[in-house]
């Protein structure tokens, strides 16, 4: 069985295009089996081409009833990666989010949760600067240590925009 990886547009900034991605990989009979090596992207499977829509939920302690809430619905499991969940179902079928207010409360919870990262980030990457300008190291050390903790301040930033966009966007359409 052969695999297929594609880049991910990244789910807190374009979810709309992953989701999009994994439905038309899906007709071509590739089906989504996980995150592709070094996390920068989606995993698909051979398979049986297939009709579907994808969706996406954020739970952070999700319990079998949560899952057979989704299943009652006509939505499929497909991954759990930590708290993102990865529904499927077929074309027709009602959304995860049958309101904008269980939208809203999800965005507003991952926009909060990636605040408390992204404020830790950007300290200790403040940190590590003020140590380096105070300190005399090696050019060489500097610049890794800089770029160290310049990566979790990208990977908590970046998302902490898309969730607080997708939030405004919410909030001025409703």
């Amino acid at each position: 069985m052969s695999t297929t990886n594609k880049m991910s547009n990244g789910l807190a900034v374009s979810p709309e295009k992953d989701l999009a991605m994994f439905a038309d990989m899906a007709g071509q009979g590739k089906h989504l089996n996980g995150i592709a090596k070094l996390g920068h992207g989606w995993s698909f499977v051979d398979g049986v081409p297939e009709e579907a829509v994808f969706d996406l939920a954020y739970e952070s302690n999700a319990s079998s009833e949560y899952f057979d809430i989704f299943q009652a619905a006509g939505w499929e499991l497909v991954i759990s990666m930590g708290d993102v969940h990865i529904f499927k179902a077929v074309p027709g079928t009602a959304p995860i989010h049958t309101n904008a207010e269980s939208r809203r409360d999800e965005l507003t919870r991952n926009r909060d949760r990636y605040l408390r990262y992204s404020v830790i980030a950007l300290i200790a990457f403040l940190l590590v600067g003020l140590g380096v300008r105070v300190a005399s190291w090696n050019e060489w050390l500097e610049l890794s240590l800089l770029m160290v903790f310049a990566f979790p301040v990208v990977y908590t930033v970046v998302p902490l925009v898309g969730y607080w966009s997708h939030l405004n966007k919410l909030n001025r359409s409703s």
